[in-house]
């Protein structure tokens, strides 16, 4: 009876192990949009959702003739593409695009066999030390003579993290860069293979100071207080070492958290009995989970030298989710989150006990601002050359 069950058992795992090779097989012969069009013509057609894109729907149409020249397709001409968009007026409009009958209809008399419509958006902020930051989106819609159905499809939006905007020292370098990246999505979706893809642009950015502003105004407090972050930190939990937590803020947008924590070692049996240090624990909170942690201060002894507290009195992130920043007693920091990395650190000129952390502009310029309650500091924010 055991020998037929175990041969019951591996006939069953058999089946499903072909099972599961016919199904992969099957979808990886599925033909995608270039295997349908390749080496024959096929209309491209950009179409520009808000003012600013308008700006760059040549810079668009230039890309994606370069992919699909790249992938043995050719690109209806300039004239005829227009004369095209005349012809298919349903094409301005995302939720209405061309049927399969009318396209079947046209297609003869354009000599294509497919068309895809791109409808770019894009948006440009300034940026924090003198830059500028760009997103763009493309949604699709294509169809191709084969079997003549309409398809749709949507890029990844920008400025999330893992997709990160284009920086640019100006509106028009950044912009070109996110229109390529998001042509590049459009571009990978259908199927098309791009020899030297676009990757986002940055700006590195560091602190300088602290400077004497008279008055010190415009501040804002770029961070929601959200003490709740604390149950998705991973803390330290051992028999003579603990981690106390002493901030937590949410991002504007809330695409990210971030948790301070104040460690202190402890061992009788040693000299100093006692070691201390800080971090900052970065959480997504749409998986609500730590996804990484940045150190302030090592667990060290505190050494005579040494002049104020380890602990983190406060973090918040800089505008947007890209930048963090923190103060302790003696230090104040700045990370960029999306790529992980120390944009900058600075010693505090003299120690403090407690601090609030904002951002200001005076006469054009960013400044974070440590609010000790007493007295305010106000570092700028540069741009690294």
């Amino acid at each position: 009876m055991k020998n037929f069950n175990r041969i019951v058992y591996f006939i069953s795992g058999l089946f499903i192990f072909s099972s599961m090779v016919l199904m992969h097989e099957t979808a990886r012969a599925q033909p995608t949009f270039r295997d349908k069009i390749s080496g024959h013509k096929t209309a491209v057609v950009i179409l520009a959702q808000n003012f600013m894109a308008e700006r760059y729907t040549k810079n668009a149409l230039s890309r994606i003739e370069g992919i699909f020249l790249d992938n043995a397709i050719e690109i209806l001409d300039k004239d005829k593409a227009e004369e095209l968009k005349n012809v298919f007026k349903t094409l301005e409009d995302p939720g209405a695009f061309v049927t399969a009958e009318t396209f079947v209809e046209n297609a003869e008399k354009f000599a294509i066999k497919g068309l895809v419509a791109v409808y770019l958006s894009v948006d440009i902020i300034k940026g924090l030390a003198g830059y500028y930051s760009a997103t763009a989106q493309s949604d699709i819609r294509f169809i191709d003579e084969a079997d003549a159905k309409v398809g749709a499809l949507t890029t990844f939006p920008m400025g999330a993290p893992g997709r990160p905007p284009s920086d640019g020292l100006t509106q028009q370098s950044a912009a070109i860069n996110a229109v390529q990246r998001s042509i590049d999505d459009v571009c990978l979706k259908l199927g098309l293979e791009i020899m030297d893809p676009a990757t986002p642009r940055s700006v590195r950015l560091s602190l300088e100071g602290p400077h004497a502003l008279s008055v010190i105004t415009n501040t804002v407090r770029t961070s929601e207080d959200d003490a709740s972050l604390s149950r998705y930190a991973v803390l330290e939990k051992q028999k003579w070492r603990g981690e106390e937590i002493t901030s937590s803020v949410k991002a504007p947008a809330g695409a990210l958290g971030a948790v301070g924590g104040y460690i202190i070692d402890t061992d009788f049996r040693r000299r100093p009995q006692r070691l201390y240090g800080s971090r900052i624990h970065l959480i997504d909170l749409e998986s609500r989970k730590e996804i990484n942690n940045f150190e302030c201060h090592p667990v060290e002894k505190k050494t005579s030298r040494e002049k104020g507290t380890k602990k983190i009195l406060d973090c918040m992130f800089v505008q947007n989710w890209r930048y963090l920043s923190a103060v302790t007693g003696n230090r104040l920091f700045l990370w960029d989150t999306e790529r992980g990395n120390l944009l900058a650190s600075l010693d505090l000129t003299k120690p403090i006990k407690k601090a609030k952390l904002f951002l200001s502009q005076e006469d054009g310029q960013n400044y974070l601002v440590v609010d000790t309650g007493r007295k305010a500091f106000a570092y700028r924010i540069i741009r690294k050359k």
